[in-house]
Formats: structure tokens, sequence, C-alpha cells
């Protein structure tokens, strides 16, 4: 600020009246400041506002370049919003069905339904366990997410969904929750045949060498489905036929799929192609005595070109089995192919 004006506010707060400046004085200080400030600001006036045309076009060419950037600013904030929402559709669908989740989003409650024809299968981590005990928190969540991003990435090429993991426990359903005649039950045997032939290749990071055997049983029947809870709501499966694929995979064998007798029925009337060998009756919770079979594959032709997994027979899969190290020395045949005809 100038000097003088400075001066000049400063004698006119003086505690003395007669100190004071007068009103003259102040007007004839403050036009001979002002008049210096124009006369040093107009060039810098003048190169800003009438180089280009008048002051009118200066502001109309502003308030274009403005709204150009507001544009870009706009159309940018809007390509992140789409990202984050397209973000959250992927995570929300992986979580539940696409129409569900489509359902909830439009703020709709979504009623339970209830599927006549679906297959349910169940998979369990033998010695999973005795893992944990010999194993650190990383090393178990590394197998647990080898072994799960497996299964995901094959079940993602089938028509089925995958319902929820609870620790080493798998759980798919085929016509569920889109309806889709009796192809459940090939969609949910061809995925069976599929984890053993996966497991058969797979080795436990922190063990190299060892390999990982899982259970596996499945049932076919209707089942009622419905989403469960609100703040972290989840699509869930209730029924008998529910039960009993639990039970055909805890009454299961390592390196095995045990069927319920209306599973093996339905599977070789839709699908003869398919071979299953009876394992008997055994006791079943809740059912008393029930007849199983073990699904070992198919009978095809062309073999060997897909390398879909053969079950071992009871001789090779009692051998020298260790739990959850399994035993690397078993003859696994892989000379029958998926029905699916899904090539690897």
């Amino acid at each position: 600020m100038n000097m003088d004006l400075t001066a000049l506010i400063q004698d006119c707060w003086n505690t003395t009246p007669e100190m004071r400046p007068s009103l003259r004085r102040i007007k004839l200080n403050v036009e001979t400041y002002l008049n210096m400030l124009v006369l040093f600001c107009r060039p810098l006036i003048n190169s800003l506002f009438f180089r280009k045309g008048s002051l009118v076009d200066q502001m109309t060419r502003m308030m274009e370049q403005y709204a150009n950037n507001l544009e870009k600013l706009v159309a940018e904030r809007t390509g992140m919003l789409e990202e984050a929402n397209q973000r959250a559709d992927r995570l929300l669908s992986q979580l539940l069905p696409a129409y569900v989740a489509n359902e909830l989003k439009l703020g709709r409650p979504v009623p339970p339904k209830t599927f006549t024809g679906s297959t349910v299968l169940f998979s369990d981590i033998v010695g999973f366990t005795e893992m944990c005990q010999n194993a650190t928190p990383l090393e178990v969540v590394s197998v647990l997410n080898g072994i799960f991003d497996g299964f995901d990435q094959f079940i993602a090429r089938k028509d089925a969904y995958k319902v929820e993991t609870i620790g080493d426990a798998y759980m798919v359903v085929s016509g569920v929750p889109e309806e889709n005649g009796h192809r459940h039950i090939n969609e949910i045997a061809s995925i069976a045949l599929d984890v053993h032939k996966f497991l058969s290749e797979f080795l436990l990071p922190h063990k190299p060498g060892t390999k990982v055997q899982c259970r596996l049983g499945f049932h076919t029947g209707p089942v009622a489905a419905a989403v469960v809870g609100l703040n972290a709501p989840r699509y869930c499966l209730f029924g008998d036929t529910v039960n009993m694929a639990s039970r055909m995979e805890s009454n299961s064998e390592p390196g095995k799929t045990q069927i319920s007798e209306t599973a093996k029925n339905l599977l070789l009337k839709e699908y003869p192609d398919y071979v299953c060998e009876q394992r008997g009756e055994i006791p079943i919770k809740g059912k008393g005595m029930c007849m199983t079979y073990w699904l070992m594959g198919t009978k095809s032709e062309g073999a060997g070109q897909s390398g879909a997994y053969l079950a071992p027979s009871m001789k090779s899969a009692g051998t020298g089995f260790t739990g959850m190290l399994g035993n690397t020395s078993n003859d696994y045949s892989l000379n029958l192919r998926n029905p699916t005809g899904l090539q690897r």
C-alpha cells in the first residue's frame, strides 16, 4: 500500500481530534492515489481486455472457454462414476445372481422361489483340519485361494451357480436361479469330474509334490431359494435336496464323488454316457439306509481329447491314503472325456 495513504489512515485514527486530517486533505490524497493506480494499471487492462476485440468479445470468449473446460470435467467425472458403478455391479454379481442383484438395486423385494428341478453339489477338502495345524494362516489362505479360484474358473463356463464357501466347503447348484430342464444333472456331474481332474494336478504351494483330495457328493430334486439378510444379503438354498446332497458329501470317500439313487437314475436316463458304480446301502442321517453310487466318469469314445477325470477305483482309492497329503503315487486314469464337449 502507498506510504502516504498509510500515513493518512493512521492520522485519521489519532486520539487528538485537532491532529486528524481534514476532509479536503483526505479527498486530495485518495484521488492522487487512484490516479496513480489507474496510470500504472492501464497497460495491463488494455492488454487483457482490449487487445483482441471489445470487452464483450473477451467476456464471451472467456465464457466459452469455461464451458468447454466444464464439459471436459463433467465427462471425466461421469466416466469415473460409470467405472465405479461397473466395479460395484461386478462385485454384486459375484455375491448374488444377476436378476436378484438388479431387483435389489431397484429397491424391489425378491420373494422366495421354488425350483422343481435342480442338482446340488458339496465338496470338502480331506484333512483340512490337519493342514491348518501344520501350516501358517497365510499358507492356508493361499491353498484355499488356489483351489477355489480353479473351481470358479471352470464353474463359470458351466450353467451353474456357486452358492457359497464356508471354510473348506464348497457348494454349487445348477438349475437355480435359472431353470434349465434336465441339464442341471449333466452340469453338476461334469463339474464333479472337472474338480477331481483339477485336484489331480494341483500341488500345495508351500509343500511341493503334495496333492490335495476332496470328497464330493450331489443329489437332485426340488429346492427353495431366497435372499436372506438386509445388511449383507445372501442367496441361500433350502430343502431336503440340500440336506441330502450334504449327506452324500459327508459320507463320501477321498477322491470320489458319491451320488444318490435319484441322481443316478436321472443322470443315466438323460445322459447315458456317464459311468456309475454301485456302492451299496449306507446309513444316512435322517434317512436310514440309502442306496448310493460312485460317479466314475464317462464311456464315450475319443478318449483323452478333453482330459476329463476318471474316479479312482476302490482299490486305488484306498492305497496309501494319508489324509490331506493324499497319495501322490495313485494311478489316476485320464482317459475319459467330458460329456459337455469342453476342450481344454
